[in-house]
Order: structure tokens, then C-alpha cells, then sequence
């Protein structure tokens, strides 16, 4: 049924449709029929192109529809010898919620998709400008190597006009180049930070599924992800991007001798000190394994990163645990490097591991 609005019984000192005082009967059935028209107006008007429907279709369905609920005209789905015209006596209130949320799960799924094609396609941008710039800088390195040798050439060379014109156009070639350089290194750090903004609003759809169940840190795929985009981004910036590895000392004996409850409250403080050391948005901490974790450190030089690990350490040490007496103290190796230009990924994060693994190495030997 639609609705039926109650009705006061008659008594001879009372008309129908009258209160006890003679007052009329409140209608609280109107004032809420008009907030939904309102609303069921609002959410038409929003309409917009969907890939298999047109937004005037899907603005003629929702008008059939909020008529139907509102005067009660005959519901767009109902059989046409239903009714014989006129208002009819009952609304088909489930075919109205069933037409606006099937529609509305269909416009979420639709932005959420376009969101993630928007953020795909911006990182595939970064990625080729950065490809193209590092082809740049290989060519210009061939280039200076040419130049140094016609220079040596014309240091030989007895004409002082022509030696002194070619110098002249060398020197001007020089310029031109360092100046391209320049505007490029320039252009590309605007589109460097105004993506990197862009990226994080957009990156918020992944973060469920990039992130460790146990700590709450960005996992292994985060960590790629992140890394690979990163260094894109601040190589065309021209700044400095460091990275930390950290490897928690004595997880497989505390799993042994105390349990894996204690092996993960082992991990979740690493983790706590790690978010309170690395405090940046921009820092990206991440478990990319059993024991081991990784930072991204965005505008950091390789002097800054040293100085983070050491502060990490030292608040590591400074966490209470109580299994210290029992050889199974809390500890972690760490190793820092700033990526050099021109170097891979893979190189960088090799290299990294390495520093780590070295502190690692001394640690035991000095114990």
C-alpha cells in the first residue's frame, strides 16, 4: 500500500477531520513526500552519461518514476491494462528504491573505475617522461664526449681565427644545451609535484589491498609501487630520494622460544617506531616480508636517511620489552642509500640491502 493517512473517529462533538479542540488534524505524512520528491529531483538532476546508458534515458526513467511516487501516476515497469487512468490507489515504493540504488551502485562503480584508469594513465605519463629525459641525458653525455674531443682538436690547432670561431661555437652549443636542460629540469618538476598531488588523492582506492594485515604498513606490492613511482617522480624533479631497509634481529627465536603472539608484538612495535620516527606524509613505511621492512624517503639525501636510521635505532632500543634478560632482545639492522642518476631499481634496492646486511654483520661481530 502507499500510505492512508489515520482518521480520527466521529463522535457527535467531534467532526471527522477535526481535533478534540476543533483545531485541524496535523498531516505528517506530506512534509515527508515532499522531502522525498525533493531529493528524488536533486538526484535526477546530478545525472550524467554512463557507458551502456545515456543520461536522457536514465533522466526519462527516474521523471516516470518520481511522478509515480508522487501523484501516483503508473509506474514505468507496470503492466499498461493495470490501470484505466488516473491516480492509483498504491505505489510501487520497491520498484522506486529498487531503480535509483541499482543506478546509484552502478555511477560508484563507474567513477571508481575511471579514477583508476585517471591514475593509471597519469603514472604511465610520469614513467615515459622519465624514460625520455633519462634517453635525453644518456645522448647529451655522448654529445659532452664529442665536444671534449673537438676541444682537445682545436687546442692543436696552430689559425688563431678559426680556432678562436670554433671555440666560440662550442661554447654557444654548450649554453644551449645546459639551458634546454634547465627549462626541461624545470618543466618536469612542476609536472612532477602537480602528479605526485594528483597521484596520492587517486592512490587512496588502492591502499586496502597494498596494505600488511598484521602492522598496518603498505605491504609488498605498496612498496614496489610506490618505489618505482617515487623515483620517476623525483628524478624528473632533479631531488634527492633515499631509501632504508630494515631487518628485525631474532624473530625466528622469539617465534621458537616464546610463541608467534610474541613474534608479532615483536613486529607491530618495529613497526610503531618506525611510523614515529619516519613521521612525513610523504614517508612511506612498508613490511615487504617475515622480518624485513623498507622506508621511501622522498627529498631525503643520503645524509639525512643515516641520521633517521640512527634516531630509529635508538628509539627501537628504548622500547620497553620484557624478554631483554632472556637473549632475545629487540633489535634491527638497518641500511640506507640515496639513488644515484642513472641508476635501476633494481641496483638501488640491491644496493641498499647490501648496506643493511653489512650493519647487520658488524652488529654480530661486535657482540
Amino acid at each position: 500500500m502507499f500510505f492512508k493517512r489515520p482518521s480520527p473517529v466521529s463522535t457527535p462533538s467531534q467532526p471527522e477531520g477535526c481535533a478534540a479542540d476543533g483545531g485541524a488534524v496535523p498531516d505528517a505524512v506530506t512534509p515527508v513526500l515532499d522531502t522525498l520528491g525533493q531529493v528524488l529531483a536533486a538526484y535526477t538532476h546530478g545525472l550524467f552519461d554512463l557507458p551502456d546508458r545515456p543520461e536522457g534515458e536514465t533522466r526519462a526513467t527516474f521523471g516516470a518514476w518520481h511522478r509515480h511516487a508522487m501523484i501516483g501516476t503508473r509506474a514505468p515497469d507496470a503492466d499498461e491494462t493495470s490501470t484505466s487512468g488516473g491516480a492509483i490507489p498504491e505505489r510501487d515504493w520497491a520498484g522506486v528504491s529498487r531503480t535509483f540504488g541499482e543506478h546509484r551502485r552502478t555511477e560508484k562503480q563507474f567513477v571508481e573505475t575511471a579514477l583508476r584508469d585517471l591514475r593509471d594513465a597519469l603514472w604511465v605519463c610520469v614513467e615515459r617522461t622519465y624514460q625520455a629525459l633519462q634517453t635525453e641525458y644518456e645522448t647529451d653525455t655522448a654529445a659532452s664526449v664529442q665536444m671534449d674531443r673537438v676541444r682537445g682538436a682545436l687546442e692543436g690547432l696552430e689559425t688563431g681565427v678559426v680556432k678562436t670561431e670554433i671555440s666560440h661555437a662550442m661554447r654557444t652549443l654548450e649554453a644551449l644545451s645546459a639551458q634546454r636542460r634547465d627549462s626541461h629540469r624545470a618543466t618536469f618538476g612542476l609536472l612532477a609535484a602537480r602528479i605526485e598531488q594528483l597521484g596520492s588523492q587517486l592512490d587512496e582506492a588502492q591502499r586496502a589491498s597494498e596494505t600488511d594485515p598484521l602492522t598496518g604498513l603498505g605491504n609488498r606490492l605498496c612498496f614496489q609501487r610506490t618505489l618505482a613511482r617515487q623515483l620517476h617522480l623525483h628524478a624528473l624533479g632533479g631531488h634527492p630520494i633515499a631509501l632504508v631497509m630494515v631487518d628485525l634481529d631474532n624473530l625466528k627465536p622469539i617465534n621458537d622460544r616464546l610463541g608467534h603472539q610474541m613474534g608479532d608484538a615483536a613486529l607491530m612495535t618495529v613497526a610503531k617506531v618506525l611510523h614515529r620516527v619516519f613521521l612525513r606524509e610523504s614517508d612511506v613505511v612498508c613490511r615487504i616480508g617475515g622480518d624485513e621492512f623498507a622506508v621511501v624517503l622522498p627529498n631525503t639525501s643520503a645524509a639525512m636517511a643515516g641520521r633517521l636510521e640512527e634516531r630509529f635505532t635508538e628509539a627501537l632500543g628504548g622500547e620497553p620489552w620484557p624478554y631483554t634478560e632472556q637473549g632475545l632482545a629487540l633489535a634491527a639492522s638497518t641500511g640506507s642509500a640515496e639513488w644515484r642518476h642513472g641508476e635501476t631499481l633494481d641496483a638501488w634496492v640491491k644496493r641498499t640491502d647490501e648496506a643493511m646486511y653489512a650493519a647487520k654483520l658488524a652488529r654480530r661481530e661486535s657482540a
